[in-house]
């Protein structure tokens, strides 16, 4: 895990009522028994020192089983605002049920087909979460038509969060002002990202449908060959406007 700087990004939104919001959004960081907890610790450091109004998490958190790493998945508890999750592909595979214990412990929330009303400067938002699309493999329930008709109904400016950038589609039905996604690395390794481009609708950036800002993190680790070419690592600070 690289030393990254933050990225400060204005995402233009629709909705008044989002307007002004500080996120984090942290993506894909892979945790395994090769990091250290001097990266770690840097990297929460610099989170804590940007002093977004929360940490949207989506997903690809480990990338090895999770007892393997859990005093450093502990560290996560140093982060001093609220952190929302939402679980990737990586995630089911290394013990989800381990892992929602230790987030937790940690104080992180967990968005699973799920949604939370905060308040933050002043701006009631409403916060939904959708579970990966490999969930169902590992026995676990995804229902994104309720999600969707759930932040239908509560008419609330929405931020909808889920870790493949084809869930867009369900953030667009929902009516969100803005969709936080990760898992393609921006294809990682140059020219692989036209391969990523087969499987998902955007690689990385903002984008627009319709009234739905969509932004798909580069994220902050690395799969299989732990190297990065021409799809720098991605820590951005979101400010919309």
């Amino acid at each position: 895990m690289e030393e990254l700087t933050i990225e400060r990004i204005e995402i233009p939104v629709g909705d008044p009522g989002a307007k002004g919001l500080r996120i984090l959004h942290l993506s894909d960081p892979h945790l395994s028994r090769r990091h250290r907890r001097r990266e770690l610790d840097g990297l929460i450091d610099r989170i804590n020192a940007a002093v977004p109004d929360f940490v949207a998490l989506t997903g690809d958190l480990v990338d090895t089983p999770v007892g393997k790493i859990l005093p450093l998945l502990l560290r996560l508890r140093r982060l001093r605002m609220p952190v929302f999750f939402v679980s990737g592909n990586h995630d089911q595979v290394y013990g989800y049920p381990a892992l929602l214990r230790v987030l937790n412990r940690c104080g992180i929330i967990v968005l699973e087909g799920e949604t939370t009303i905060r308040t933050f400067r002043g701006r009631t938002i409403l916060l939904a979460g959708l579970a990966d699309r490999f969930a169902p493999f590992w026995g676990r329930r995804r229902d994104p038509d309720t999600l969707v008709t759930e932040c239908r109904e509560k008419n609330l400016p929405c931020i909808f969060l889920a870790h493949q950038p084809k869930d867009y589609r369900y953030a667009q039905r929902a009516e969100a002002a803005l969709f936080l996604c990760g898992h393609t690395h921006g294809g990682q390794i140059w020219p692989f990202h036209w391969l990523v481009r087969l499987e998902q609708p955007f690689i990385e950036g903002l984008h627009r449908v319709g009234k739905t800002a969509v932004f798909v993190s580069r994220g902050v680790g690395t799969w299989g060959i732990h190297r990065r070419y021409r799809a720098p690592a991605q820590l951005p600070l979101l400010v919309l406007v």
